[in-house]
């Protein structure tokens, strides 16, 4: 259920020498901290985000990949709706440091702690908090041929590490916002999210966070 609920959250983490990669070409020095502050004015300037995703696990032992789709939205600065709809239906609310699982017509308040604490993770991702030192990732970034960032987190945190090999964030090279995000797993399994529909700074009922 841990290991589920990390996946889960995780959906939903974005120079004077350059380095060559399967990422692009790797942004260090003045570029990397320009780069940072960029990403890091955009998303100050996001109020409220509204998108759909597609998320696919493929794992050696499953002959299809798994799917699953859904919807998220975000109000700034601590509310996060993030909802499963399709094969089974599933959401997670976080709002004010409190956290609620429906499943069904079963309501969970905050269930347990790395639920409340991969949240708070997910948030940081979207607000763009992710890009300022973080103790439980190595952090490099990236620049690809289509123009997007890419930012690998590389897990410092043992109880991490035992789960994932890195993450990949793609973000959108224009609204900096994430267009993708693949985890690794050590064992070989990856879960790849990938989001469209994306509206900002629109206008978004408080009912949805409740």
């Amino acid at each position: 259920m841990k290991k589920f609920i990390f996946i889960f959250f995780i959906t939903l983490t974005v120079c004077l020498a350059y380095a060559q990669s399967n990422y692009g070409t790797e942004v260090t020095g003045e570029q990397k901290a320009a780069l940072v502050t960029t990403v890091e004015k955009a998303h100050k300037q996001l109020t409220t985000l509204s998108a759909s995703f597609t998320q696919e696990k493929t794992s050696a032992l499953l002959t299809d990949k798994v799917v699953q789709k859904g919807t998220l939205n975000y109000k700034s600065p601590n509310q996060l709706r993030w909802e499963y709809t399709s094969p089974k239906a599933m959401t997670v609310i976080f709002s004010n440091g409190k956290v609620l699982l429906k499943t069904g017509s079963t309501t969970t308040t905050n269930p347990n702690k790395m639920l409340n604490e991969m949240g708070a993770m997910l948030i940081n991702t979207i607000n763009g908090s992710f890009l300022k030192e973080n103790p439980d990732f190595s952090t490099r970034y990236y620049k690809n041929k289509s123009g997007q960032i890419v930012a690998v987190l590389t897990p410092i945190n043992k109880k991490i590490q035992k789960y994932y090999k890195n993450i990949i964030i793609t973000l959108n090279g224009s609204t900096h916002l994430a267009d993708k995000v693949v985890l690794n797993e050590t064992n070989g399994d990856a879960t790849t999210i990938i989001f469209s529909d994306k509206k900002t700074n629109i206008t978004l009922p408080d009912s949805l966070f409740k």
